[in-house]
């Protein structure tokens, strides 16, 4: 079924490529996303595309942004780029859509041709959507936190502007602004190298039996979903068996550990995962309060907010509250449709 136009002006949909997900959204908020393996099914995109495509009506342009040029499937960011633009391409004429434009780092959208040719401005990019999208509409001063399922950006705005000169992911995990912990995908080896229990530290195996989603159920931060098998045992998203996945950790088995016990390591892994993102908020904080002209707010997106410990008496915006239904969600779709719109009427802005 169709998600209802709201109106018949022809529409922006916004779309977001990750390794993990495909985000979808319209300036005027509807939204859709979809688990998407790319680096299995890279060669089911432009099919994928035209099918969720199909479920917005009015859409006479795509505006893009990605992240999955990163995926080991591709012989590198280049490739990458290069066949998600060409799978974007494929799936217009299937479409409503009447064209496609790329956005990039450097501000600007680019056709298909510019965007393989100027791929490294592209690739990457959506946090830079959302950044500048975030400074013009809602805070020309704040520290944006946006947490997903694989990831965490940290992004400083000042006076409406990205403070970061860093666009590749080399250069922003050099600087602190991309920290590669997210909310669900995140393996436990990664976050830990040890477990305290019984009084003993447990060092982890390093092996993906468990992700930082199997913690956040434990700990209730996380709904179960028993139809979903995108687990690291490809076994229910549920309490009973994330507690098997994160004793399989420290090489037992699930009734060789009580709840109480399962609960305790998983509250280990996830101030691992806090204290990681948390860093990076801190030397951020840091810049921005020496550069802003006016006092910044922080600003909360994805879904792993419970990752995220604000500094204290700071104001917090989450975009939850402040983006209809679950826009914020991907909300990187949603900025490159505004971004997309405001270009159309007023021309680059950059």
């Amino acid at each position: 079924m169709n998600v209802p136009h709201p109106n018949p002006q022809p529409t922006i949909l916004g779309i977001d490529i990750g390794g993990a997900n495909l985000k979808y959204a319209t300036e005027d908020g509807r939204s859709f996303e979809r688990s998407f393996a790319l680096w299995t099914r890279h060669r089911e995109l432009s099919e994928q595309l035209t099918t969720d495509i199909g479920r917005f009506d009015g859409i006479r342009k795509l505006a893009v942004t990605m992240t999955g040029e990163l995926a080991d499937c591709f012989a590198g960011r280049a490739d990458g780029v290069r066949q998600i633009v060409s799978s974007v391409a494929n799936c217009v004429s299937a479409t409503s859509a009447e064209t496609a434009f790329f956005y990039g780092t450097d501000g600007r959208f680019h056709d298909a041709e510019s965007a393989t040719a100027n791929w490294e401005n592209v690739a990457a990019s959506n946090w830079h959507a959302l950044a500048r999208c975030v400074g013009m509409r809602l805070a020309k001063n704040a520290l944006l936190v946006d947490i997903g399922s694989t990831t965490t950006d940290v992004i400083a705005i000042c006076d409406g502007e990205v403070m970061t000169s860093a666009a590749t992911d080399f250069q922003r995990l050099s600087g602190q602004s991309l920290v590669y912990v997210g909310c669900r995908r995140t393996p436990v080896c990664a976050l830990v190298s040890e477990l305290q229990i019984r009084g003993k530290h447990v060092p982890v195996m390093n092996e993906v039996f468990s992700t930082i989603d199997d913690a956040r159920l434990l700990l209730g931060l996380q709904q179960e979903d028993c139809n979903d098998l995108e687990t690291a045992d490809s076994q229910p998203r549920d309490r009973v068996h994330a507690k098997t996945r994160v004793a399989r950790m420290i090489g037992l088995d699930s009734d060789q550990i009580s709840n109480a016990e399962s609960v305790e390591l998983a509250q280990q892994i996830h101030s691992a995962a806090v204290a990681k993102i948390q860093s990076a908020v801190q030397r951020w904080w840091s810049c921005l309060n020496q550069s802003a002209t006016q006092t910044p707010v922080v600003v909360l997106s994805g879904h792993g907010q419970d990752l995220i410990s604000p500094p204290e008496n700071v104001a917090v915006m989450d975009l939850r509250n402040e983006l209809s239904g679950s826009l914020s969600r991907g909300a990187p779709s949603w900025a490159v449709a505004v971004l997309a719109r405001l270009e159309m009427e007023v021309g680059p802005v950059l």
